[in-house]
């Protein structure tokens, strides 16, 4: 049976040049378990298939190195080379600290849920979406190349379409940022789909906390 080094490179060997650009943008922003720190991107910047996966190893160690990889091969909507990458684990080994964060990670913020319940509002009605780009670029939301790409969608509904697409790499600090610049573009909007219930969770739960500019 292959290794974990070999299952992640194999998994990684088959995305495309833009996924691999959008996982090393997420690879930068996943929660990882203490002890642990994230990758810097200026280490992953060029890196190849190769190259991130020994990253991933010197970083993490090949164990708990293949759980980042998957987590963040959810994030980037391959969960078919996740699922294939963390297949061959015993389903009864015993658990520890970096799978709790790992499933802490997954569960979708008041958030996360918010953009996913309204995606055809935020489509269809937000406009000035440089100006959104803008900020999430500076916030470290969007990759320069993520939001070139955006940018050259041909009408605002397009763009927005394309901006959304990127959301499962945000996590739950880009969703904030994602909230509070809509917020200060948008405030009718947001006050709109706040108002009608939108801001709290699929639970009624507690309200979507936007909060300012700088929220973290």
């Amino acid at each position: 049976m292959a290794g974990h080094r070999d299952r992640i490179q194999r998994a990684l060997e088959e995305l495309l040049a833009a996924e691999l650009n959008r996982l090393k943008a997420t690879l930068n922003r996943l929660p990882v378990a203490a002890g642990y720190g994230t990758i810097p991107r200026g280490r992953m910047e060029g890196a190849d298939a190769l190259g991130l996966t020994e990253l991933l190893v010197g970083c993490y160690g090949e164990g708990y190195g293949a759980a980042v990889a998957a987590e963040a091969l959810r994030r980037i909507q391959r969960r078919d080379l996740a699922d294939g990458l963390v297949g061959g684990e015993d389903p009864h080994r015993p658990r520890d600290r970096a799978d709790d964060v790992t499933d802490q990670a997954t569960a979708p913020s008041p958030e996360e849920r918010f953009v996913a319940r309204h995606r055809g509002d935020l489509i269809q009605r937000v406009r000035g979406v440089p100006a959104l780009l803008d900020g999430l670029e500076a916030g470290g939301v969007l990759a320069p190349e993520e939001a070139a790409a955006v940018a050259a969608g041909a009408t605002p509904q397009d763009q927005m379409r394309r901006l959304l697409a990127t959301a499962p790499a945000w996590g739950r600090r880009g969703h904030r940022r994602f909230l509070c610049a809509l917020r200060r573009l948008h405030p009718f909007l947001m006050e709109e789909l706040e108002g009608a219930g939108g801001g709290r969770d699929g639970d009624g739960g507690e309200m979507v906390q936007t909060g300012g500019p700088g929220a973290p």
